[in-house]
């Protein structure tokens, strides 16, 4: 097994436990906020990889949301912005598993490849991965799924609901890199919440294109306050509540 230790340590600031032993509650503080996310600490297989999590579970929850990042959401800020978002759904009575797609291996690749940052075909798989783990794991087994994703792991996210509408229920797509996600948007069955920067005309366009091609039920947001969708802790306090709204109305526990 990969020894993803020193990946999880550097991005939650604490140490995971082995896949032998239970996983101790750790904490991590954003950087994007004043909110600690608490949780777990935990190794999911999905293919070939193992990838380091950060899992929450609250009491009696309504549903789980997968929040995922590639390897721009390291680069860019958006993985210390998605922990004060999942603090936020912890508050809506939501589990969530904050995932890394890759390993530090292959992020340190990509640093001289660019291979992985925008490869959604392998984000995709690796969602797919996780959502079967969450169905195998006797904790998760009988929660419905969300995904949550931004960037290109918001494409991702996408094509992954497109090829496995089984497992997914409720989808929100921060950002999302919709020129990689082709034609994957029109396919989703699960509601789905597209969500940009109210002043980045060309992505709102792009946006609002997408959404008259969709079918299921879906919303498109646009979050005031500049071309970063993750600048300010206003915007992500907008996008948790509004992620959080839409999670908890399609979410439900499977009996």
């Amino acid at each position: 097994m990969t020894d993803n230790s020193e990946q999880i340590s550097q991005t939650y600031a604490a140490t995971p436990s082995t896949p032998s032993t239970p996983s101790t509650s750790s904490e991590a503080t954003s950087e994007a906020g004043e909110d600690t996310f608490t949780g777990r600490l935990i190794e999911i297989t999905a293919g070939a990889v193992t990838l380091p999590a950060l899992f929450h579970m609250p009491t009696n929850p309504h549903g789980l949301v997968v929040l995922t990042h590639g390897i721009e959401g390291i680069t860019d800020g958006t993985h210390a912005s998605t922990l004060a978002i999942a603090s936020q759904l912890h508050q809506a009575s939501l589990a969530t598993l904050v995932v890394d797609l890759f390993s530090t291996g292959e992020e340190q690749l990509d640093a001289g490849t660019d291979y992985f940052k925008s490869n959604t075909s392998i984000m995709e798989q690796r969602i797919i991965g996780i959502s079967e783990w969450t169905q195998d794991n006797a904790e998760t087994s009988n929660l419905s799924l969300g995904y949550f994703g931004a960037g290109a792991a918001g494409a991702a996210v996408l094509i992954a609901a497109a090829e496995r509408p089984d497992v997914v229920k409720a989808v929100v797509a921060v950002g999302a890199r919709l020129d990689l996600a082709e034609d994957a948007p029109r396919r989703i069955l699960a509601p789905t919440m597209l969500i940009t920067a109210q002043q980045d005309t060309n992505a709102v366009q792009q946006n609002q294109q997408i959404m008259e091609s969709m079918t299921q039920t879906k919303r498109f947001e646009q979050i005031a306050g500049g071309n970063t969708l993750f600048s300010s802790q206003e915007s992500i306090t907008r996008i948790a509540q509004l992620a959080g709204e839409w999670f908890a109305q399609h979410l439900e526990p499977i009996v």
